[in-house]
């Protein structure tokens, strides 16, 4: 329970629900108002004849401490302080307590106050969840008991009312066994609802973490076109910016071009929408509600696209893993055949023959260890280059392909340094340039390198004079398998692309450049 001054909610004792403080919290606020009720009484009728000689300044002061017991009473509740039965028992003994001294006060008020305490026994048990309720029937009833004998003696009474006792007290027994039946089922129900309830928060949290870490985007629509709920994943694909208030935000505010695609879908259709961020395939899954909600699938064909790819590099990298020496083998007895072959040929189509064989088992054995390189992108040994070592790897690779010295110019910045997998940097820069030289012009200063730190990022680009892409082949560069060279196995640029990721770089195609640029950028080391 809250309180009213705007205080954190007080602890609940261990066993009890903060509804049992709340009960007995309205409990003393009905001993409040009973003794208010009962001091205005003798203020009202203190010199009536409803009391025994002299007997009503003794029901004013009770009425008094009554009032006084009960707001002292408020002060335990909001401390929870003794615990919860503790302060449930001295409740009701209290009020056994005042009701049989207000009893001996007044033969004629006697009989109507010990019905006050049904309404305490009653009370008692719906609080106390059934505990001790038969306890306070019976506390009541030898206290009712023991003032009717009392009563006796004084002369107050006669014998025949013991049956009238009995009943009552019979009654006392009775409303506190049905107290008891009631609240059990009542705790129960309780039990139950909270269980509940902290099942359905469990899955609340659970759904929220599933869509908040799907690859998905989702967007809750109601018929209306007003947004009910959209996931991160589903405003950075459609490029939202603006703050989103579900139930307020409409769709068309959101992505106007999926708004109105929205209300063309219907279920088992998925259409394409394009986005500054992605290229999305739209699924309508409708949720029968009244207001005709529905949920709007966005999927990101790239991601997709990328999860076959890996899949299907994956599956060719276990089978060339395997079967890699099963091929290396054949390969070599063709290529020294081919060589014999080539030696003691006596006419031009033998030399021709021979020079295709060799060529062709060159390029097989080019692809097998293309993929194994692939299947190793994962084990890094990252050293630092600089300027120099960076400068000496590409010379060498220079060397390699037997290009010109004049042909490759290189400009670095001496503070040039970062962090890279020797072995990876390797392979990259071998693909970049041996493609740059297949397409180049073949002359002197055809192929550029430049490598720069810009805020401690390192740049490094490789540019040819040759034609460049066109815009068709310029999304394809990277999908493996994809060459516009016969002799190429298409892997070589993907193959660079993913060691780059998997040294926390990127490699990418520089558009618009009027010729091949291609772009490695990675964190410099410090």
């Amino acid at each position: 329970m809250i309180d009213p001054a705007g205080a954190p909610p007080r602890p609940a004792a261990h066993g009890y629900y903060a509804s049992h403080w709340r009960s007995l919290d309205y409990f003393n606020l009905y001993r409040l108002t009973l003794a208010v009720a009962l001091v205005f009484s003798s203020l009202l009728f203190g010199t009536s004849d409803l009391f025994r000689e002299g007997a009503s300044a003794r029901f004013q002061g009770i009425a008094y401490a009554y009032l006084v017991i009960a707001a002292l009473f408020v002060l335990g509740i909001r401390a929870r302080w003794p615990g919860f039965q503790v302060q449930l028992t001295t409740h009701i003994i209290a009020d056994i307590l005042f009701v049989m001294l207000l009893m001996s006060t007044s033969d004629r008020l006697a009989n109507g106050m010990s019905l006050l305490l049904v309404i305490s026994i009653a009370s008692g048990g719906l609080v106390g969840s059934g505990r001790l309720t038969l306890l306070y029937a019976a506390i009541a009833s030898i206290a009712v008991l023991l003032q009717h004998g009392f009563s006796l003696l004084g002369g107050g009474q006669g014998m025949n009312s013991f049956f009238q006792v009995g009943v009552l007290c019979a009654g006392y027994f009775a409303i506190g066994w049905l107290a008891h039946a009631l609240t059990q089922r009542a705790l129960r129900s309780e039990t139950l609802a909270q269980q509940q309830a902290e099942e359905l928060a469990l899955l609340n949290r659970i759904n929220a973490l599933a869509i908040e870490n799907s690859p998905d985007g989702l967007l809750a629509v109601r018929g209306d076109g007003v947004v009910r709920h959209a996931s991160p994943r589903a405003l950075a694909l459609l490029g939202v910016t603006l703050p989103l208030k579900p139930g307020i935000t409409r769709l068309d505010a959101l992505s106007p071009e999926l708004a109105r695609l929205s209300r063309q879908l219907s279920p088992g259709t998925a259409p394409t929408l394009s986005t500054p961020n992605a290229q999305l395939r739209v699924r309508c899954i409708p949720l029968s509600t009244p207001d005709d909600s529905r949920v709007l699938v966005l999927e990101d064909q790239s991601q997709a696209e990328q999860a076959a790819q890996r899949l299907k590099l994956a599956a060719l990298g276990r089978l060339t893993a395997n079967i890699a020496h099963e091929i290396r083998n054949p390969l070599s007895a063709i290529s020294h055949a081919a060589q014999l072959l080539h030696e003691e040929a006596h006419d031009a189509a033998q030399v021709r023959l021979s020079a295709i064989i060799e060529n062709n088992a060159r390029r097989l054995d080019r692809l097998v260890e293309e993929v194994l390189t692939l299947n190793r992108r994962d084990r890094l040994n990252p050293v630092r280059f600089d300027a120099a070592t960076l400068g000496t790897l590409i010379d060498e690779l220079r060397q390699t392909e037997e290009i010109p010295a004049d042909a490759v110019i290189v400009s670095m910045s001496e503070s040039l340094h970062f962090q890279f997998d020797p072995d990876h940097l390797r392979q990259i820069v071998w693909n970049l340039l041996r493609n740059a030289w297949r397409y180049s012009r073949k002359q002197a200063a055809s192929i550029r390198f430049r490598a720069h730190m810009h805020d401690g990022s390192m740049q490094f680009e490789i540019e040819d004079d040759g034609p460049g892409l066109s815009p068709e082949h310029q999304g394809k560069l990277f999908e493996p398998f994809f060459t516009t060279d016969a002799q190429g196995t298409g892997l070589g640029l993907f193959l660079a692309r993913e060691l780059a990721e998997a040294n926390h770089a990127e490699l990418a195609y520089v558009p618009g450049a009027g010729c091949a640029r291609f772009r490695l950028s990675l964190r410099g080391s410090e």
